[in-house]
C-alpha cells in the first residue's frame, strides 16, 4: 500500500518552509482493550532504533507508562529521551480501499518528555522495532512511502 509524503510546515524556526517528510496515519491499541484504537500520525524513521510514542496516546490507551523499567533513546547530536516498554498492537491500513491491513503486537517505547520543537505535531516515530520489523519500506523521495507485508 503507498502513502504519501506529508508537507510540514516548519513553524519553529522557518514560518515559510515546507518540509517534505515520511509522515503516516497508523493505528495504535493496547492488546488487553483491541476494540478502542487511536489513529495518530507518525515519522517513518529507518534511522530508528525503536518506535516510540508520546505517553498521552499510551494513557488514552489504559497503560500505567511508568510501570515498567525505564530506557533511553539517544538520537543524533547526542540527544535523548527516556521511555518505557510496553507491549501495544500496530495496524497500518489502506484508508481508501479498506482492503490492505497490516495488523501486528511488539513492544515500543512511550515517552513522557515532549518531541523537539522541530518536529511539529510528532506523536510517534516508527522505527526498527515495532514497524520495520514486520514490514518491507521502500521510501520513493518526494512520491511516496509503499509499505508491504
Amino acid at each position: 500500500m503507498n502513502f504519501p509524503y506529508a508537507k510540514v510546515t516548519d513553524i519553529s524556526r522557518f514560518p515559510n518552509y515546507k518540509r517534505t517528510l515520511p509522515w503516516i496515519r497508523f493505528g495504535i491499541f493496547n492488546p488487553l482493550s483491541p476494540k478502542k484504537i487511536i489513529y495518530p500520525l507518525g515519522l517513518v524513521d529507518s534511522g530508528s532504533d525503536i518506535t516510540f510514542v508520546t505517553h498521552e496516546i499510551g494513557e488514552q490507551l489504559g497503560y500505567d507508562i511508568a510501570s515498567v523499567e525505564k530506557g533511553e533513546v539517544i538520537g543524533v547530536g547526542g540527544g535523548n529521551i527516556d521511555v518505557y516498554f510496553h507491549k501495544v498492537g500496530i495496524i497500518v491500513e489502506n484508508i481508501k480501499n479498506n482492503k490492505d491491513l497490516y495488523k501486528f503486537v511488539d513492544l515500543i517505547g512511550f515517552t513522557y518528555k515532549d518531541f523537539p520543537l522541530s518536529m511539529p505535531q510528532q506523536t510517534a516515530i516508527l522505527g526498527t522495532m515495532g514497524f520495520f520489523n514486520h514490514l518491507n519500506v521502500c521510501f520513493k523521495f518526494p512520491a511516496q512511502i509503499t509499505i508491504a507485508q
